[in-house]
Order: structure tokens, then sequence, then C-alpha cells
């Protein structure tokens, strides 16, 4: 099986595709920087291009049976209004058009599920996080409501804090409000809850909270 994946030369990228390598998975990754990916040899392939190239993604995508996006804001200033959220469309359209149904997209608290309780501490994080960053909080936001009123196979994993480290202990899954989750989560906990998601059936459609189990 094939995944593609985007946000792949990010903090977490590594992780994603290190994992991804030890399930067995083939892997095409896109990238504005080829050379960040170097390390990795001929063991992925890498297709080059920025958000914007239809072509580029389509070229990534074309042959994979799930997406994994890792995309976020990356705190630099951009030249248009909800960068990732306009990329992220893009990936959609094209999985649509190629008939790759399977999307697991990176979010955060600050897309509100309709399955979750009320949880202060979570709520008051979110609207500091609106006030300091409301263009990332925004981008964020519409992100996660385009992939969830998509036709695709998705599934939304919402994370906390995150902090480089190997997948090496369990974490929580559930509701903010409904289950009790923490404020950080390693990066390799991360990476191996998302390629599992490929072929995992139990959160499809669905954008469950994921942290380290303290």
């Amino acid at each position: 099986m094939k995944i593609a994946l985007f946000g792949g030369t990010g903090p977490t990228g590594r992780y994603i595709i290190e994992e991804a390598l030890r399930q067995g998975y083939e892997l095409s990754v896109y990238t504005r920087a080829a050379g960040k990916l170097s390390a990795f040899g001929d063991r992925i392939e890498v297709v080059v291009g920025d958000l914007n190239n239809r072509e580029a993604i389509k070229a990534c995508i074309a042959g994979a049976d799930a997406v994994i996006s890792a995309l976020g804001p990356n705190g630099q200033k951009a030249q248009e209004k909800r960068p990732v959220m306009r990329g992220v469309g893009t990936i959609i359209s094209v999985m649509e058009e190629q008939n790759v149904h399977r999307l697991i997209q990176i979010s955060t608290a600050s897309y509100r599920d309709p399955k979750d309780g009320f949880d202060f501490k979570w709520r008051a994080l979110v609207t500091m996080f609106k006030l300091m960053a409301n263009s990332a909080y925004d981008d964020i936001k519409a992100t996660a409501e385009l992939v969830s009123s998509s036709r695709l196979d998705w599934t939304l994993v919402r994370i906390p804090f995150l902090k480089d480290g190997s997948a090496i202990g369990q974490i929580d899954i559930g509701w903010f409000g409904k289950k009790k989750l923490g404020m950080k989560l390693s990066r390799g906990n991360l990476a191996k809850f998302l390629v599992d998601q490929v072929t995992a059936k139990e959160f499809v459609r669905a954008a469950p909270g994921i942290a380290d189990r303290s």
C-alpha cells in the first residue's frame, strides 16, 4: 500500500516517514525542498511543488491508497488568507478526482467537534490562541471544517502541544470534555497513530483528540 504525505519536512514529518517505512508502506512525500529529505535516499518518492501546484499534487497522490496531511500554519506571515485550508482544498479535490478516499489530517482543539463536552482548560487555551494568533487559529479551524464536510473517509487527529520523542508510550484518545486528555504528545506517538489510521476503521469520519498518557 502507498501513502502520500504532505507536510513531511516539518518537525513531525521525519517521524511519520520513519513510521510509515517501518510498517512497510510505499511513500510519496510532497515538499518544496527535496534536499531536506535526502537522508531517506531512494526509500521514498519525493515530489517537489508548493500548495498551489495542482499538477505536482496530482503526481504525489497518484497511485496512493491514503493521504496523510501534517500541514499546519508555520508561523510565517502568509501572502494569502487561510493557506493551509486552500492547499488541503486542492488535495481533497485531487483525491476525489483520482478516487482516493482515505484522508488523515492533523488538527487541534481549535476545531470543536459535535461530540465534545465542555472542558474549561482547553477552552481557555483555545481562546488564548485565538487572541494571540488569530490567522493561524482561523486557518486550522477552517481546514478542519473543510475536511469534515468532504465526502472522503476522513479522520481529523486533534493534538495538544508536541514534543520530540519516539513512540514509546501509550496514548489517551477521546473527545475534549468527555475524556481526560493531557497537554503533551510525543511526535513519535503521533506518527504511529497517524499511520495506524490508514487501515483502522474506528475513527473514520471522526475527530478524536489524542495525548500522551501521563
